[in-house]
């Protein structure tokens, strides 16, 4: 087991250090969807429980929409895949996502 909210919190401080720092919405952008990615392949090898990784996906929405802004569409549209379900297609379409984003790196655009 890890502890959600370690892991939550650690992703939210970096992520609001690129965009209240840095000022930098591509970085933090992209290292939001890198670090769910990360998430994601540890679901699927078992190292962490897939309930876990629906419960980081809720609680990081959660705090982004409430913290710094500047967040992608697309990658919250990521994070929603993985609210709505852990299963074996919906880690496959987040991981699809995700690679499609790291392909366009359009990080900076905020709007669909």
């Amino acid at each position: 087991m890890i502890d959600t909210d370690k892991v939550v919190k650690r992703i939210v401080e970096t992520y609001t250090k690129y965009i209240d720092e840095d000022l930098d919405i591509y970085s933090g952008n992209r290292y939001l969807t890198v670090a769910v990615e990360a998430l994601i392949h540890e679901a699927l090898k078992n190292t962490i429980p897939r309930e876990q990784l629906k419960i980081i996906a809720e609680k990081l929405r959660d705090e982004l929409l409430e913290g710094p802004g500047s967040l992608n569409p697309y990658v919250m549209e990521l994070l929603g895949i993985l609210e709505e379900s852990t299963g074996e297609d919906n880690l496959r379409e987040a991981l699809e996502l995700s690679r499609k984003l790291l392909k366009e790196d359009r990080f900076e655009k905020l709007e669909v």
